[in-house]
């Protein structure tokens, strides 16, 4: 092969290697970090107090130190006030007040529950259960798990106190956490795109003052979006815009540091450092005390974690306690250590470049001529700069908005709306007497429904047709509340919830039955959703890549084989990765491998039909489709009945929750009513094929239509004379 040969076929194959690779590597980190991170958390260390004195506050605090696996870092505390300081500022996740031990500052707090733990008059039999929801939701619900059995022990009941409610508005915390993404999305993206988009805007001197107006521009929209839309976020207006600025320009100048080492693959780093490592050790979805402890060291380093502690002390705490100084100076240093890295590459680049006496006026940092055009000439004279900041800016702006909007809006109030639970009686009447009383006072938070058969309540709760059940007792017996942890530990924490409620109020003892438990290995039961988003993005992200770097694998004949075999590869690739590596996933294995390569090459084939038209714009519909509408409706992360109508309606109709549920049903409901959601993908896959057959027969014919009216490519179409000899030979 002669060497003039060689070089298109090796062009060739390292474009097809980057199709390929660059999406392998995402979802493989993506799912690894993720999965690893949060498919079990357990606590360790979560610093916790007991507040009393004497023998039973002393044995309490060794209980709790001498559990198995370290769960908690006990203190002994003389002071409610000083609990409720630490609680403040962070320094403990929660504190179990014994009776008959706060001291007399607390008993003028005793009637407003916030000192005296015997002002309920109970003789001293019941101890306070302090917690802060504002530092963290589910960080409260560890703590309840370690503190009450710790009460129980000396048969004492436990009154639950928040030093620091979470707003009505914001009941998960939510709008801290997409508050912080955002702003990290609006910095790497950016300058992702104008690193590629204009090259030329990536020289300091330009970058700075565009970056520090986009910083502008994009934290006004975030917290636009957050607060006077959606209203998950409230007042601190102008500290909130300078942490989302701060955050925003860190993030970018980050980003223009690592453009500097890896050139176009710089997002990989970027997204990795900024996303997937970043999200578990923001301590904002999960307890940072529950996460590996390598999370428990990123959570003081990485921008996401400071960006959410800081404005978790404005918004949530005033900005006292912990406070947001520290976090902020963590933002700082990253964009002052950026900024000086990313001069001192480009002064060495400059100092190389000028060694070399090549005359070429090639910029050493941005890789163009002197005159600030690519070094190749311009076929065309280039837009107004205003209008290509406008341009370039437009992609990442829509992201955001998207993502910030959607998703904000979709899981930031998780209340229950008509969530449809049973109520079981012995006889009808009494059955639907007491569900005409519980409708009554829980309104139309609850679809209930009054069931004669506790058999029958399982079998709805199996076939998931209801959430749970109460089954009310007979004499002398405790009621039993009825759930299944496998349809989502949301709604179950719902159901245990409330029905343990209306019991206590009722002095009716209780008993939990768990229908479907979580296994040990999906603690959380939130594998199904890691997997679905690993298998979408395989999807959508290669076919996104190959609009740009290989668009002759477009044509249909091409593109079924190509993604037929990209879909099992990478089902294959994630269920190795999650299960046998990692070990969230055990057994179904063909059943996982067949739901992950039919999830795959359906999103490829749909973001196919968009790329067509887009090229690599189709990422923002697709992602839109399947992601940012996708993750609040599937069931996965949030209820679905704790999340608006709207996107309960779209549950039965995208392919991310059609894939999450049909997991979750293989794994703990024995496929069960799995068809139907298969029958959505299939829907979604056959549309797709239709589609990309006939605008691949369209461009054909249209193409053909093109070159007969065209003489001159009828000429250039006639081969040579001799050529047909020569091709022979």
């Amino acid at each position: 092969m002669s060497e003039a040969g060689a070089t298109p076929r090796a062009a060739k194959a390292a474009r097809y290697g980057f199709v390929f690779a660059f999406p392998f590597v995402m979802v493989m980190l993506l799912v690894g970090i993720y999965v690893s991170a949060m498919h079990a958390p357990q606590p360790h260390d979560l610093p916790v107090a007991v507040v009393g004195s004497g023998a039973q506050a002393e044995r309490s605090v060794a209980a709790l130190d001498a559990a198995d696996g370290s769960p908690a870092d006990a203190r002994l505390l003389r002071s409610v006030d000083e609990a409720k300081r630490q609680l403040h500022d962070r320094e403990i996740a929660g504190a179990l007040v014994l009776p008959n031990n706060s001291d007399s500052s607390d008993s003028s707090d005793s009637s407003d529950n916030s000192g005296n733990p015997d002002s309920d008059g109970n003789g001293g039999t019941t101890a306070q259960l302090w917690t802060a929801q504002a530092a963290g939701a589910s960080q409260t619900m560890t703590v309840s798990q370690l503190l009450t059995p710790v009460a129980a022990a000396s048969h004492l009941t436990v009154e639950a106190h928040d030093v620091a409610p979470l707003p009505q508005d914001d009941q998960s915390g939510m709008g801290v956490l997409y508050l912080s993404v955002g702003a990290m999305l609006a910095g790497y993206m950016a300058v992702t795109v104008a690193s590629s988009g204009m090259p030329r805007l990536m020289r300091l001197k330009k970058l700075v003052p565009v970056l520090a107006g986009w910083s502008a521009l994009m934290s006004v929209v975030i917290w636009t979006l957050a607060g006077p839309v959606i209203g998950a976020v409230s007042g601190h207006a102008p500290e909130v815009l300078g942490t989302a600025f701060l955050g925003i320009f860190a993030v970018g100048l980050t980003q223009a540091f690592l453009t500097r080492l890896f050139g176009p693959i710089a997002v990989i780093p970027g997204i990795t450092l900024f996303m997937f490592l970043g999200v578990p050790a923001s301590n904002l979805a999960l307890s940072i005390h529950t996460m590996p402890g390598f999370f428990g060291f990123l959570h003081h380093v990485l921008p996401l974690p400071a960006v959410g502690e800081a404005l978790r002390a404005i918004v949530y705490f005033d900005g006292d306690g912990d406070g947001a100084g520290v976090h902020l100076l963590t933002l700082g240093i990253w964009a002052l250590a950026a900024l000086l890295l990313t001069a001192g590459v480009d002064l060495l680049k400059r100092r190389k470049a000028e060694g070399r006496t090549d005359g070429t006026g090639t910029d050493a940092a941005t890789g163009e001529d002197a005159a600030g055009t690519p070094g190749a000439p311009a076929a065309r004279k280039a837009p107004h700069p205003a209008v290509q900041y406008v341009m370039l800016g437009a992609f990442p702006f829509l992201m955001v908005v998207l993502m910030v909007g959607l998703m904000l809006s979709g899981m930031h109030k998780p209340l229950p709306r008509d969530l449809p639970v049973a109520v079981v009686a012995d006889s009808a009447q009494a059955a639907e007497q007491t569900a005409q009383g519980l409708e009554k006072s829980l309104g139309s938070s609850f679809d209930i429904r009054p069931l004669t058969s506790a058999d029958e309540a399982k079998r709805q709760i199996r076939d998931r047709g209801i959430a749970g059940a109460y089954v009310l007792p007979a004499p002398g017996e405790k009621a039993q509340i009825l759930s299944a942890g496998g349809a989502g530990m949301s709604q179950q924490q719902v159901v245990q919830r409330t029905f343990g409620q209306i019991a206590a109020q009722q002095g009716v003892r209780t008993e939990n039955v768990d229908l479907a438990p979580l296994p040990a290995h999906d603690g959380m039961g939130t594998v199904t959703l890691y997997l679905a988003i690993g298998f979408t993005m395989s999807g959508f992200i290669v076919v996104t890549i190959m609009s740009a770097a290989a668009r002759e694998l477009l044509r249909v004949r091409r593109l079924l084989p190509v993604l037929a075999g990209w879909a099992v590869l990478m089902a294959t690739a994630v269920w190795l990765l999650a299960g046998p590596v990692i070990g969230a996933l055990h057994g179904h294995a063909w059943q996982i491998l067949g739901l992950g390569a039919l999830m795959v090459f359906t999103v490829s084939l749909v973001t196919a039909v968009f790329a067509r038209f887009l090229g690599p714009l189709a990422v923002i519909p697709v992602v839109t489709l399947m992601m940012f509408l996708g993750v609040p409706a599937s069931n996965g992360g949030v209820a679905l009945h704790m999340v608006p109508g709207f996107f309960q309606a779209l549950h039965g109709v995208l392919p991310l929750p059609a894939v999450v549920e049909s997991i979750r049903s293989v794994l703990y409901f024995g496929a069960d009513g799995i068809g139907g959601h298969l029958g959505t993908l299939a829907l979604w896959g056959g549309a797709a094929l239709v589609l990309n057959v006939a605008l691949d027969l369209f461009q054909h014919r249209r193409d053909r239509d093109k070159d007969l009216t065209d003489p001159a490519a009828l000429v250039a179409a006639e081969p040579a004379p001799g050529a047909n000899a020569e091709a022979l030979r």
